[in-house]
């Protein structure tokens, strides 16, 4: 188990086989929603937080004509990623000035930081007055389950999720207004049944996880089930 513990969800080959290199529900598609959600505008500078191999930067760059830029902990993503300009450090201590962006994208990252109130902290700090934060993620619908999430033995983003009321309040008192909550939990089930396509259930899918540990395929996707997780995605405001 110490092993599966070292090694995060996203470093899993049966993830990395499901979701291509964006790592995540609704891959670049829902990057793009949001992009243009968000009103992004030509030149504007856009921090990617979390961008493993910097598919979504790239895009960005790409198809909106901002200026992207990349951060993430993991080097050898880094390294093993796109030509976007990125820099290896952690969320919740990020080398750059403050009020730097006009934008700052998180997909699926802030509930793997392990904090997640100072990281959202940053994220102000480095938006300019009036930038937009956009951050999507994993949540639970069955709050009473946060507990025995955290048993499952894996670094992922299920293990610390929690209930919508408690990431509202998170944004809000880093200093963000102009809260827009959307559940976007049919990404969600869209992956899991692409999980289940490609492995026969969704056991097999976590059993290639761990490396066809059974037991703890079996008891993870029993207490996934039960905690109905969900999909969110907030665009808020830097207060001025």
């Amino acid at each position: 188990m110490n092993d599966v513990m070292s090694k995060p969800l996203y470093k899993s080959r049966a993830l990395q086989e499901l979701t291509g290199p964006v790592l995540r529900p609704g891959g670049l598609g829902l990057t793009r929603e949001s992009a243009v959600k968000c009103g992004l505008k030509s030149g504007d500078r856009v921090l990617d937080v979390g961008c493993g191999y910097g598919a979504a930067a790239e895009m960005l760059a790409r198809e909106f004509s901002v200026c992207s830029l990349g951060l993430d902990r993991d080097f050898d993503m880094l390294k093993g990623g796109s030509d976007i300009p990125a820099v290896q450090a952690a969320a919740q201590t990020m080398p750059f000035r403050s009020a730097g962006f006009n934008a700052l994208f998180c997909e699926c990252v802030l509930s793997l930081t392990p904090d997640m109130a100072a990281t959202l902290a940053e994220f102000r700090r480095v938006l300019q007055p009036g930038g937009v934060l956009v951050l999507c993620d994993i949540y639970l619908r069955e709050k009473e389950y946060c507990g025995s999430m955290k048993s499952i033995p894996l670094a992922c983003g299920f293990r610390k999720a929690v209930g919508r009321d408690e990431v509202e309040n998170l944004v809000a008192r880093a200093g963000f207004d102009h809260i827009i909550w959307e559940d976007l939990s049919p990404v969600l089930t869209q992956l899991a049944g692409q999980a289940i396509f490609d492995h026969g259930s969704l056991e097999k899918f976590w059993a290639g996880v761990f490396g066809q540990d059974c037991r703890a395929a079996r008891e993870t996707c029993e207490t996934i089930k039960a905690s109905r997780p969900g999909y969110f995605r907030i665009i808020a405001e830097k207060k001025r």
